[in-house]
């Protein structure tokens, strides 16, 4: 299969977003930093279901979707820190939880081929989503800022639960007891 796929063309457009939208949000130019967040969202969404609809998956989109995401929330975010919307130990703590889960997926794939985002993961993304949106329109979306880091951190300590002390697989449902033979 072709590295440039549609679904990864749309993630390499999401990359080359991060700029401008990083450049707005510095600029105070809230609405032009809003409109580009809006649009790289709409690719992040389009990504994954135009590559499984058109039977499309890549080890290259499995590995940069997810770089991408992170690499523009940390972006967006730290732009916003420079302005002043989040606290500089906003930011940290933000920052701390995508970088546990960047090399622990990372290290996750070059043992066992496992590279799959769950339901934990997904709401932290979209939480972080809302947070960046609502912080791009007033200063005072602060709050869901803190629940976005919260929900960081408990995706992080499910992650690190269900893939390295219970060593679950992918797909398989977390056992919280031994199983007796």
């Amino acid at each position: 299969m072709p590295w440039m796929t549609v679904a990864n063309a749309l993630t390499a457009l999401r990359a080359l977003l991060l700029a401008p939208t990083v450049l707005s949000v510095l600029g105070g130019h809230w609405g032009a930093a809003l409109a580009l967040f809006v649009g790289a969202l709409a690719t992040d969404v389009l990504d994954g279901w135009v590559a499984r609809r058109r039977q499309q998956v890549t080890l290259l989109g499995q590995l940069l979707d997810p770089a991408v995401d992170k690499a523009f929330a940390v972006g967006v975010f730290s732009a916003l820190t420079a302005v002043g919307r989040i606290p500089l130990l906003g930011l940290g703590l933000f920052v701390l939880p995508q970088l546990g889960l960047a090399v622990g997926t990372l290290v996750l794939w070059r043992r066992r081929g496992e590279f799959v985002a769950e339901w934990p993961g997904k709401v932290a993304a979209a939480l972080t989503a809302l947070a960046a949106g609502l912080l791009l329109l007033t200063p005072h979306g602060i709050w869901a800022f803190w629940v976005a880091v919260g929900g960081q951190f408990i995706a992080g300590v499910y992650y690190l639960v269900r893939r390295t002390i219970a060593r679950t697989p992918v797909g398989a449902p977390l056992r919280t007891r031994p199983v007796r033979r």
